[in-house]
């Protein structure tokens, strides 16, 4: 068995079709939806960015979802019977593509990939029924293995230059920033953590010291490789769009700022 495979688990399927995030993050955010969810909220959803349907297959079989819809750019992994598909460029405005609304949207391991994720919710937004649902994942940057790149090089997990060229890792998002993103844009956080791994057992062995000290850490766990966060639409929250050094200018006043005690 070679090194990596004792220390990387391989890609994860579900019915045979490959998730394109680390393993267990699927599993996790399906059980948060159905923690959630009630009975009635379970109607239309859109996945967005799908891959190969494997999250939409899921949601299909554990929590009886029925009216589903997948959206990615590559069509030719999508594999869910009595599903729609569209494929869709997602750094331009794309809810206009869409003639209904969605009880639920799902997004996993999206964003990061995104020139404008700001414009990513406020469209997610748009497609969304009144007290719909939003489940996203994105990459744990404060992960125990974020912590130790960001103490050794100051550089943060899973956006150097090779994520940036291989995948186009483009827009890190901190948990904490995601959380006052989406307050401003219309969503209210119900539920907030960490999910999946691509560590075997014998990596986790061997880095026990390291993240067992990281658990100890505020913030989202730093055990899972995807933060993940289940929010509800509201309306957005205004007072976020105006920061409080800049009101004065904006209305033509003088800022006095660092001049006053």
């Amino acid at each position: 068995m070679q090194m990596k495979h004792l220390l990387r688990t391989p890609m994860e399927s579900y019915k045979g079709r490959i998730i394109g995030c680390a393993p267990g993050t699927h599993a996790a955010l399906a059980a948060v939806i159905s923690r959630n969810l009630k009975a009635e909220d379970r109607s239309a959803v859109l996945d967005i960015g799908t891959h190969s349907g494997a999250l939409l297959l899921r949601l299909k079989d554990d929590l009886g979802f029925s009216d589903l819809t997948g959206t990615d750019l590559d069509a030719t992994r999508f594999d869910v019977p009595d599903a729609d598909f569209k494929r869709l460029e997602l750094n331009q405005p794309f809810s206009h593509h869409f003639d209904k609304k969605f009880r639920l949207i799902t997004a996993t391991d999206v964003i990061e990939h995104l020139d404008s994720p700001r414009m990513f919710l406020t469209e997610i937004h748009a497609l969304l029924e009144e007290d719909g649902w939003l489940a996203i994942s994105l990459p744990n940057v404060a992960s125990w293995q974020g912590r130790v790149k960001f103490l050794l090089k100051g550089e943060l997990w899973g956006f150097g230059e090779r994520n940036y060229r291989s995948q186009r890792h483009i827009s890190p998002i901190t948990g904490e920033q995601m959380v006052m993103m989406m307050h401003e844009l219309g969503f209210s956080v119900v539920s907030k953590g960490s999910a999946g791994s691509f560590s075997t057992p014998c990596m986790k062995a061997l880095t026990f010291p390291v993240w067992a000290l990281a658990s100890l850490l505020n913030g989202i766990s730093p055990l899972g490789e995807c933060a993940i966060f289940l929010a509800r639409r509201t309306a957005p929250d205004e007072s976020l769009k105006l920061p409080t050094h800049y009101q004065k200018r904006w209305k033509g006043m003088p800022d006095r700022v660092g001049l006053d005690d």
